[in-house]
């Protein structure tokens, strides 16, 4: 896995380990190495850091510390007293919460740039949701204390807190208005979109989800069980909507997924969309 941030101090000007150069005549991105452009990226795409010039990005990472879990690992569980807040450097997340019938619903994944516990710096409550590593993970992290201090010193980080607490919220409310007013197609056709808009990478035959997702997530993540994603997505394969493998789902023609997410009325098939 890599080291990102042993890659930090090569990002920020004033580091001793900079590679010799003038830094007023060479721009940063041309004494970047292409894993110290792909941390560049992930910094400037992460939501808990907008508003921030780079090099007070790379002040507030260098304040935390690494953090790395495997697959199957929890960052956290819902209900712990909320002590540490991470952000994603490599990875995939996924957050779940129980609900007050015992069931468990999948919220949303996260990959690189994703900010995970964001209620330590905002309030004390326990964690409301369950982080489970989904492909190993390193991260950078912060204790309340520490990121108390980083917010009096960077204001701005404490309102990208509250805009993401609120879109947390919006997306958790949304999950239970889709279980309550669609049908099972819609619900399902609507998550791998979605997924796709996240970790979509395209290949010949169509749009694969890169990361790991069975039938028993795509349940949990729809408000229904097993046999019902299994039924539903058999025959979406036999139509040559999608392809599935093992814990890998290929969306072949997406705007056949899009017209049964929208409930429209007839779904018209047609050549891959990749060629």
């Amino acid at each position: 896995m890599t080291n990102w941030l042993s890659l930090v101090c090569h990002l920020h000007p004033n580091s001793a380990t900079l590679q010799p150069c003038n830094p007023a005549t060479l721009p940063l991105y041309a004494i970047l190495t292409p894993m110290q452009k792909e941390l560049e990226t992930i910094l400037a795409h992460c939501q808990f850091l907008n508003g921030l010039t780079p090099d007070e990005k790379i002040a507030v990472i260098e304040n935390g510390r690494s953090a790395r879990k495997s697959a199957g690992e929890y960052l956290f569980h819902q209900g712990e007293p909320s002590d540490t807040m991470y952000i994603l450097l490599s990875g995939r997340i996924k957050l779940t919460q129980i609900t007050d019938s015992g069931q468990q619903i999948i919220v949303d994944y996260f990959g690189p740039g994703a900010g995970l516990g964001i209620v330590v710096g905002l309030s004390k409550v326990p964690y409301p949701l369950s982080a489970e590593v989904v492909e190993d993970i390193e991260a950078v992290s912060w204790q309340r204390a520490d990121l108390h201090q980083l917010m009096r010193r960077y204001p701005t980080l404490a309102l990208n807190g509250l805009d993401m607490l609120a879109e947390r919220f919006r997306v958790l409310q949304l999950r239970f208005q889709e279980i309550a007013t669609q049908r099972v197609e819609q619900r399902i056709a609507r998550t791998l979109i979605r997924l796709v808009k996240q970790f979509g990478v395209k290949t010949k035959e169509g749009i694969r989800i890169d990361m790991p997702l069975a039938r028993q997530d795509l349940a949990q993540m729809t408000g229904t069980n097993v046999y019902q994603v299994s039924r539903i997505v058999s025959k979406w394969e036999q139509d040559g909507l999608i392809k599935t493998g093992r814990k890998r789902f290929t969306l072949l023609q997406v705007h056949g997924m899009v017209a049964i997410a929208e409930d429209l009325f007839e779904v018209i098939p047609y050549e891959h969309e990749a060629k």
